[in-house]
């Protein structure tokens, strides 16, 4: 089996691959990987667990000579299945997999609206007939290939993301530890952003609204009587990418900057997740956030825009608050919820932690697992 990507940086798909492929069935998968731009620093990890990975640069999606270089690897390798990763990769990985008499492929679509031009998803509709079906992380995702590619449902198999839950459950050991290294005390609330810094995660939105919060709030903080004074508000943002400077910049406008933290990028965001009290997911575009799932296994309830597959892991009022994506009022009214209201956020918080077991890592191995031998199946050659 081969999977296709266009190159393997430090991502949610991508730490997805690393974590499912060295768990693969190994009497029954040979598995390896191609990167169609560059390597990135998940291959060295998967190569670390035992799995190959090549790299065969495409200076466009129909190169002619990177196509001939992957169809040689896919006819070298005798691959039965080729499984590949969005649309700059789903499309030479097609084309080069039926140069090489492949039967079996099985292109996967990570978000909505993945397809950017009409051209695009005409290209993706007319390379259908090709391959046996795609996948789907969520079921918003799954109708959202049907509509744009007009696929039946019956070719379209959704595998929800999964995650380690022994990570996240052991990180709560260190909550108090480093809430105390970044001074939160007893009567701070802490909202995490989690998430790349670019413009369809809207962090901006969620500045915007704790700014509005932390100016409704702040006016009681010197009230005399403790038992008026609500909660304060934090703000941690933990992610990094183009838009840090413009986030900085608008956090340093705030009443208060210093109730800003800006994290960066972090290996281990179970830490974080542990440690904060709430996750702000305010997205215009998701196919199925792993932030999500994974802060509902910390045990955070959610504040996550109606986009994507937010809604199949939070219902609305049971895990968490699910709010129309651009709205920064719906979206402050929520947070101020969550700061005000202690048992909202206990209740949400010991509902997420159950949720969340729908979606481990164990559940995604199984499914792509039986994925693969169903379609090895209906040809009469099983991998078993």
């Amino acid at each position: 089996m081969l999977r296709v990507i266009t190159w393997l940086p430090v991502g949610g798909i991508e730490r997805r691959l690393a974590a499912i492929l060295p768990r693969l069935d190994k009497n029954r998968f040979d598995v390896s990987v191609v990167c169609l731009r560059e390597r990135g620093p998940i291959a060295d990890t998967l190569e670390q667990s035992g799995i190959p990975v090549h790299c065969i640069p495409f200076r466009s999606r129909w190169d002619p000579r990177a196509l001939y270089r992957l169809t040689e690897l896919m006819k070298s390798q005798r691959v039965d299945i080729v499984h590949s990763h969005m649309y700059r990769s789903n499309v030479p990985a097609t084309v080069a997999a039926r140069m090489a008499g492949i039967r079996h492929i099985w292109c996967q679509v990570h978000n909505v609206d993945t397809w950017e031009t009409r051209r695009q998803a005409w290209m993706d509709r007319f390379l259908s007939r090709w391959r046996e079906g795609m996948v789907a992380v969520s079921e918003r995702v799954k109708s959202d290939i049907g509509e744009k590619l007009g696929l039946p449902g019956g070719r379209i198999r959704v595998i929800y993301n999964g995650i380690d839950h022994e990570r996240f459950a052991s990180a709560q050991e260190s909550r108090a530890g480093l809430r105390h290294d970044k001074k939160v005390t007893g009567r701070d609330i802490v909202f995490l952003f989690a998430a790349r810094l670019v413009e369809q995660k809207r962090c901006t939105d969620f500045l915007e609204a704790f700014g509005k919060l932390h100016v409704e709030t702040s006016k009681f903080q010197d009230d005399p009587d403790e038992s008026r004074k609500p909660p304060r508000a934090r703000a941690w943002i933990l992610g990094d990418g183009p838009l840090m400077s413009a986030l900085q910049s608008q956090a340093s406008q705030l009443p208060d900057p210093t109730t800003v933290n800006f994290l960066g990028g972090k290996d281990d965001v179970e830490r974080y997740m542990a440690a904060a009290d709430v996750l702000v997911l305010p997205s215009t575009r998701e196919g199925f956030s792993n932030a999500v799932i994974e802060a509902m296994a910390a045990g955070l309830p959610i504040i996550a825009s109606d986009v994507g597959g937010n809604a199949e892991a939070v219902e609305d009022g049971k895990e968490g608050i699910i709010i129309p994506p651009l709205q920064v009022e719906g979206l402050t009214c929520a947070m101020r919820r969550m700061l005000m209201e202690h048992q909202t956020r206990s209740s949400m918080s010991a509902a997420a932690r159950v949720k969340a077991q729908r979606f481990s890592l164990d559940t995604m191995l199984h499914e792509t697992e039986q994925l693969y031998i169903d379609c090895m199946n209906r040809h009469g050659d099983s991998p078993s």
